[in-house]
């Protein structure tokens, strides 16, 4: 247990650069971007850890006072046991200095998404909009069918990105009993882009790690029914990189830099929006991402964002702004979330009574929990 006394009292707390800070509304978390994991904390440590930027421990357990004193040893001993911050004299404290909030990308477009519902219609413009992609130098690619394909079909997809700065590709397909893991497992290793096959709407579950790491088959029992299944806010989705919490500074989570186009060619921000930028057939990808209006919802942050901005998570949490509680505000809190960071506890959104009007908006009455 730490102890203050006359050897650590001219001492100062550093906090490693790593560690990034996010106050709440009743809490805060404290985010590990190196190693990937995060911690909830009060909001008085965020204070104190404030102070300690400025002050000596001593001075600092001065500022308290005494009946303040096991509460901050207590804070010291819980931060120092798990390595977020270190000790450091006076000389050398400005050495260590925060990270600079900024964010940047050499990619014009970072992810796109392309949904398929006919393997036949698809491929009548896939390889033209792989070609645009890569020109936008896209580093992700994730592919989405609601009708099995075959084997043969699958290659071709993965085949064609094999000369494109594209960097990985995910896929999302209905099981079927052809797609075993004997013959998935052969695609990996002839196409090393291929990152995740997801086998949907599956008799089992189960996940089967090709390269440690690197690529994984994944069998589940939930369904991809439509784009209608985005749009979920989980912890299970939180990402605490570094990447991602700056990102979050200045732009959405979401659709910052990212395309799609949807299982009819028309190409938007995300295939769950409405709206879209005309079809692939007429207009190249080029011509909308240099579109003010295609840029501006990837420049909405969480910091923004109604309820959002007060929540202790909104720095590691993907946004949706595909559906919202309020169709009509754009800054509106997602629908898909069902945490209250005034109460700080997590429920099933879809059977919340203040989310019903929007569920009927969307016409998502089949995801509705009964």
């Amino acid at each position: 247990m730490f102890q203050i006394n006359q050897h650590n009292q001219s001492k100062y707390v550093c906090l490693f650069a790593s560690c990034l800070l996010t106050k709440g509304e009743n809490r805060a978390l404290l985010s590990d971007t190196q190693r990937g994991t995060f911690e909830l904390i009060p909001n008085d440590m965020v204070n104190f850890l404030e102070h300690t930027q400025h002050h000596s421990i001593g001075n600092i357990f001065t500022m308290y006072g005494e009946s303040n004193k096991d509460i901050l040893e207590s804070y010291i001993d819980f931060l120092l046991r798990d390595e977020y911050i270190f000790l450091t004299d006076e000389e050398t404290r400005e050495h260590f200095t925060p990270l600079k909030k900024q964010w940047k990308s050499p990619h014009i477009i970072s992810n796109a998404i392309i949904d398929i519902s006919s393997y036949s219609d698809t491929a009548t413009y896939y390889d033209t909009v792989i070609k645009q992609l890569d020109t936008l130098r896209c580093q992700a690619l994730q592919i989405r069918s609601y009708t099995v394909l075959t084997i043969d079909q699958i290659t071709h997809l993965v085949t064609s990105i094999t000369d494109t700065c594209i960097e990985s590709i995910e896929l999302y397909t209905p099981y079927a009993e052809p797609l075993t893991p004997q013959t998935l497992n052969n695609l990996f290793y002839e196409h090393t882009k291929m990152a995740t096959i997801i086998l949907h709407s599956a008799p089992y579950t189960n996940d089967i790690e090709i390269v440690k790491g690197l690529s994984t088959i994944h069998f589940t029992e939930e369904t991809l029914a439509s784009e209608q299944c985005c749009g979920i806010v989980s912890k299970k989705y939180f990402n605490p990189s570094k990447d991602m919490f700056m990102e979050s500074q200045f732009h959405n989570t979401c659709l910052n830099r990212k395309i799609s186009v949807d299982k009819d060619g028309f190409i938007k921000n995300c295939p769950s929006m409405r709206s879209h930028y005309g079809h692939c057939s007429q207009h190249t990808l080029q011509e909308v991402v240099l579109t003010e209006k295609f840029k501006a919802l990837g420049n909405i942050t969480k910091d923004q964002i109604s309820i959002c901005k007060t929540c202790e998570f909104r720095h590691v949490c993907t946004d949706c702004r595909a559906y919202t509680e309020d169709p009509s505000d754009m800054y509106s809190k997602p629908l898909k979330c069902g945490y209250n960071p005034i109460t700080n506890e997590w429920e099933e959104w879809s059977t919340n009574p203040l989310k019903q009007k929007a569920i009927t908006h969307y016409g998502l009455h089949q995801l509705v929990k009964s």
